[in-house]
């Protein structure tokens, strides 16, 4: 029935890294937390085709897949670290959420908006290129011979990293912008993907798109009190003395490089909830959202919102 159809749907997610001689624990984490975050996708993408919420879109899963990813929220996200045999194990569980009256609003204003579906696409269809990149270059580093090769694929890994977290900011702001967002939201998430990957050809178009020009959709609003908190996204990592509030789906998974510009964090509405149909801001204040769990002596705390998928894995 619809009002069940229309509960938030909470998924849990795990992703693990069996670290080599030459991960560090940072990359390690990435790509422990890319692993949950896509099984979470994966997870959402299957019930949403089972719900009666998308019946009669003539939807397929691989469009629910790229339209909804943006939509996710991650409640919660935990590392833990443990040992199989002389093999260290970093495991990521991530506790996402996702509204499905939601989703189907969203899915209806993204198929009616050429420059964001296609965008949207573009973006999936390169995460799942870099993916493949991603195990050809770990296999390149388990097998490098000497420190210039270690150093060099090290370095594309991060590049990699970068490139798919910046994606997937991207594909955070498409989303906001079609679900008629103040501007200030989505350009945050560009401001987050530059610091990323500057080079990144997807924000020039983002940009030039989302400030000049307004969706060509017009989605209703919501009712009043119909959403319920959302979760977070990418590896939330606070910096020295930041505070740990949850955040987008897309923001907690990686660690920004140094000097990333900080998007727009301002609330919408009341902490945790939506106002007039915006989306919430990249980080919502200290005092949104439950408590980041937390490792002794780690600064990883709770995330916000999915980005661009990365591929059906």
């Amino acid at each position: 029935t619809p009002p069940a159809s229309a509960e938030p749907r909470v998924v849990n997610a795990q992703g693990e890294h069996r670290m080599g001689d030459r991960d560090t624990r940072e990359d390690a984490i990435r790509l422990a937390t890319e692993a949950a975050k896509r099984n979470a996708l994966e997870q959402v993408a299957t019930y949403l085709e089972s719900v009666t919420i998308v019946d009669g879109m003539d939807v397929t899963k691989d469009e629910i897949r790229t339209y909804t990813a943006g939509l996710v929220l991650v409640l919660n996200q935990q590392i833990s670290t443990s040992l199989d045999g002389d093999v260290v194990v970093i495991k990521a569980d991530v506790l996402a959420q996702m509204d499905t009256e939601e989703v189907a609003r969203a899915i209806t204003a993204l198929r009616e908006n050429e420059d964001a579906r296609v965008q949207l696409a573009e973006l999936k269809q390169e995460n799942e290129q870099l993916q493949e990149e991603l195990k050809s270059v770990n296999q390149v580093l388990g097998s490098s011979a000497t420190p210039e090769q270690v150093q060099q694929a090290a370095l594309k890994r991060k590049e990699i990293l970068n490139r798919v977290q910046s994606n997937a900011m991207v594909s955070q702001a498409w989303t906001n912008w079609v679900l008629i967002s103040p501007v200030g939201i989505p350009q945050g998430f560009l401001n987050s993907a530059i610091g990323l990957f500057p080079a990144n050809p997807h924000i020039a178009i983002a940009q030039q798109i989302i400030a000049y020009r307004q969706p060509h959709t017009s989605p209703a609003s919501p009712r009043p009190g119909s959403y319920l908190g959302r979760m977070p996204s990418h590896e939330l990592v606070p910096p020295p003395g930041g505070s740990a509030g949850s955040r987008p789906f897309n923001e907690t998974i990686y660690r920004a490089p140094s000097g990333q510009p900080q998007g727009d964090r301002r609330p919408m509405g009341q902490p945790g909830q939506w106002s007039g149909g915006a989306r919430r801001s990249p980080q919502a204040p200290p005092s949104a959202g439950p408590p980041a769990v937390q490792q002794p002596g780690s600064h990883y705390r709770a995330t916000p919102s999915f980005g661009a998928p990365g591929g059906n894995r």
